[in-house]
């Protein structure tokens, strides 16, 4: 027997006339589209998430950052910027440190980053997130916050704040060898550095804008004590992040003596997470495939049950064993097969409408499904990635397949005489 015929008697099988086991196969392509569905659409959103954080993390963080190995700041960040423009990236210096913002009797503490005014430009993402007042820091004591910050202290542009830098308190005091602490005679009384709030901004990350603010790079250099123009770090935005290993070797190359991370290095754990996540919603996520298969084994020994006969006759009209299992085999490929075509279908559909449904089921539950003030996102992020839906289709049909082995084999090791007698 040729596999054609093989291919034949199991699609004849597959779809026999209607009764309780054309039911019952054809739930578990049901089972089998509605989990390929399930998959297909979690991590398609669970993806366009990632991206998203991945964007923002790129808009607010350097791509590569480049730090002096020996001291806490750059003295002339200028000729590491000149080198790095000749090797095809942009560079801007900052300079970044812990301080404490006071407003009245309140103090919280804060991350102030400081830019050169001159390089704004380069750093639209705050003109993009400005809330209110102006984006520019060309006035000596103009400092940006956040929402977050604006609404713990009732701050609004034109609003005058303290800064202190723990960096100089420090320089104030004195440990002795006891563990005694004391002023130090020869440093004055450190005041306060006072802002003006010049615009509130929103980058869309909270974890960014609770605490972060931002000043001119020679007045974060004043507070921290710094040299004007010195900058903690050179900031590098390349072409393409997403493949920064050419550039990365070159910087590295150019200034051996320096610490320079790439994006990816500086939040390593964070992505990480965000893979484990993924992985991890899909291993549970496949059990309901698991169940689907589950449930073409038991249509296929109800079918093997039913065609005992026939497949005694095949047995004695000189069908191998193999030949039998084979044909049963391609009964669960098929149901595999079909399952996961209409399962990426129905997926295509759903992820296409998502925000559709997800207004039709706040509607009907009266709940907000997904809070655009809190994700900071207009719409639910979703992402088909094809190596995704290729994993998803060879697991669903070789699991299908597999499901159909045990009644494939219970078939292929019938006895054709007492098949024939059965009744």
């Amino acid at each position: 027997m040729n596999f054609i015929t093989e291919l034949f008697l199991a699609w004849r099988y597959f779809k026999p006339k209607r009764n309780a086991v054309s039911i019952i196969t054809l739930i578990s392509v049901i089972g089998v589209s509605l989990g390929v569905c399930v998959l297909m659409v979690v991590l398609s959103i669970m993806t366009g998430f990632t991206d998203e954080i991945k964007t923002k993390l790129l808009d607010i963080n350097p791509h590569i950052s480049i730090r002096n190995s020996y001291k806490e700041y750059i003295d002339v960040p200028e000729k590491i910027i000149k080198k790095v423009d000749s090797l095809g990236a942009k560079a801007i210096p900052i300079t970044y440190g812990e301080v404490l913002v006071q407003k009245g009797d309140k103090v919280l503490p804060q991350s102030l980053i400081g830019i050169d005014a001159k390089e704004e430009p380069k750093n639209d993402f705050i003109a993009k997130g400005l809330i209110a007042g102006r984006a520019s820091l060309n006035t000596p004591g103009d400092i940006l916050v956040s929402y977050v910050l604006a609404n713990k202290l009732g701050l609004h542009p034109g609003t005058k704040i303290l800064i202190h830098s723990p960096a100089r308190l420090k320089d104030m005091v004195d440990i002795a060898d006891s563990g005694q602490i004391s002023k130090k005679k020869d440093k004055e009384v450190y005041l306060p550095a006072e802002f003006i709030v010049s615009g509130v901004f929103s980058v869309g990350d909270y974890n960014y804008d609770s605490k972060t603010i931002i000043t001119a790079l020679d007045d974060a250099d004043d507070l921290f004590g710094y040299p004007w123009g010195a900058a903690t770090m050179i900031s590098v935005k390349t072409e393409d992040p997403f493949d920064i290993n050419p550039i990365y070797e070159k910087i590295s190359k150019a200034f051996p003596g320096y610490q320079i991370l790439t994006w990816k290095q500086t939040n390593k754990q964070f992505l990480n997470v965000l893979a484990v996540e993924k992985n991890m919603m899909f291993f549970v996520l496949i059990f309901i495939v698991l169940v689907a298969a589950s449930s073409i084994t038991n249509t296929l020994i109800t079918v093997v049950v039913q065609k005992t006969r026939e497949i005694g006759l095949l047995r004695a009209l000189g069908a191998s064993p193999a030949t039998v299992m084979r044909i049963f085999i391609l009964q669960g490929f098929f149901v595999g097969f079909i399952g996961t075509a209409f399962g990426l279908l129905l997926g295509g559909i759903v992820i296409y409408y998502r925000m559709a449904i997800l207004y039709i089921l706040s509607t009907i539950f009266h709940i907000e499904i997904f809070p655009r003030e809190f994700y900071m996102l207009s719409e639910l992020p979703a992402s088909v990635v094809p190596r995704d839906i290729i994993f998803i289709v060879l697991c669903t049909i070789i699991l299908c397949t597999l499901g159909a082995i045990i009644p494939a084999y219970r078939a292929a090791k019938l006895d054709p005489a007492k098949a024939l007698r059965y009744e």
